[in-house]
């Protein structure tokens, strides 16, 4: 029986474990972190496959196909482990509030609208009324319908339910990945708790996976990139839709009367401790936006480390015979899973097609 490896308990490792044939293979999940303490959990969960792009490419693409997905995930996740990831489907609003940020805004909005004919730009009426603190001539914005958002952690929680239901998968948990080191025919992968040998290996540990790569001889250009979240309670209510700011802070209602708000960017930094002025540049954006926020109950702050690349381009396929990478997905990690969990699933089953789509994010180029 093949034994296949899976280093990475997040929604890339979750999501590809649950897509493998189990036929003839038994899959070992391994991950650092006890299960709701890695990145996937402290993620927004906005499926923003318009938001994040601003013109037609390969990932764009991958992004919409998985968005489209992700109702059936849904279904089939509530159906086998009774949890409900709280899909929405409200839309989101991308707004620039600054004289500097609305050329690309309009940008943006040129190049979706004309992808997507149901997107439409603000009036002046509508940016008054919902940004009533922006100086309407230096403001933009415009609605996306179809970027919905789910609960990360209740997501990442079912697809960890899912997988543990499943008899030829073994979870590994709060255990380190010592060592790796290549045989003739395999692969094996000291840990904290003991040896576990791969016919097949696939990397799916995030911002780590560069570093695990390295036992190998094989560099990645990754990078960590740390962001502080907080999530509040608040009696505001006129607000269904994520909004999503130019500048990089976004306010997601969440169930019920929450709203988490995101999220800074700091590169290279592999902190877990919230920076008390980045919580302070969160408030002060998100109630620059929507006031009635002011009068809130915080209910938790927290951390996130995100995967990315120099390019900000996934990096997915094979680096060799039964050796697979599946990181650097930064914000698009919730939105991308279960394309990504498909596609790489395929990969490793051998299907020609999955290797055919998965060829732009190629670690051999």
């Amino acid at each position: 029986m093949l034994q296949t490896v899976i280093i990475g308990g997040g929604v890339m490792g979750l999501s590809i474990a649950r897509q493998l044939n189990a036929q003839g293979r038994h899959i070992h999940i391994i991950d650092r972190s006890t299960p709701r303490m890695n990145a996937s959990y402290a993620a927004g969960g906005m499926l923003g496959a318009q938001n994040e792009f601003f013109e037609d490419t390969p990932l764009y693409r991958l992004a919409m196909a998985s968005r489209a997905m992700m109702p059936d995930i849904a279904q089939q996740l509530l159906m086998e482990t009774d949890i409900d990831i709280e899909l929405q489907t409200y839309g989101l609003i991308k707004v620039a509030t600054t004289a500097q940020h609305v050329p690309a805004v309009k940008k943006q909005f040129e190049f979706l609208s004309q992808q997507d004919h149901k997107i439409y730009e603000l009036s002046r009426h509508q940016l008054r009324a919902r940004f009533p603190h922006c100086n309407i001539d230096d403001c933009a914005a415009f609605k996306i319908h179809d970027d919905g958002q789910i609960n990360a952690n209740l997501y990442t929680q079912a697809l960890l339910q899912s997988v543990s239901n499943l008899l030829h998968i073994d979870l590994h948990i709060q255990t380190e990945v010592l060592q790796i080191m290549e045989h003739a025919s395999h692969y094996r992968v000291t840990t904290s708790k003991g040896d576990v040998y791969a016919d097949e290996l696939i990397i799916a540990a995030g911002a780590w996976s560069g570093a695990l790569l390295q036992q190998l001889g094989m560099n990645l250009p990754t990078q960590p990139v740390k962001g502080d979240v907080k999530l509040i309670e608040s009696s505001y209510s006129q607000l269904k839709e994520t909004i999503f700011n130019m500048n990089g802070c976004y306010i997601v209602p969440k169930k019920p009367n929450r709203f988490l708000i995101g999220a800074t960017s700091e590169l290279d930094n592999w902190s877990t401790q919230n920076k008390a002025e980045n919580l302070q540049w969160l408030d002060a954006e998100s109630q620059s936006m929507i006031p009635d926020l002011c009068e809130h109950r915080v209910i938790k702050t927290w951390t996130g480390i995100r995967p990315i690349t120099p390019d900000g381009v996934p990096i997915m396929g094979a680096l060799r015979d039964n050796l697979y990478i599946s990181t650097g997905h930064y914000r698009n990690g919730i939105l991308l899973s279960p394309i990504v969990g498909q596609l790489m699933a395929q990969l490793v089953d051998g299907r020609t097609s999955a290797a055919q789509q998965l060829k732009p994010f190629s670690p051999i180029k």
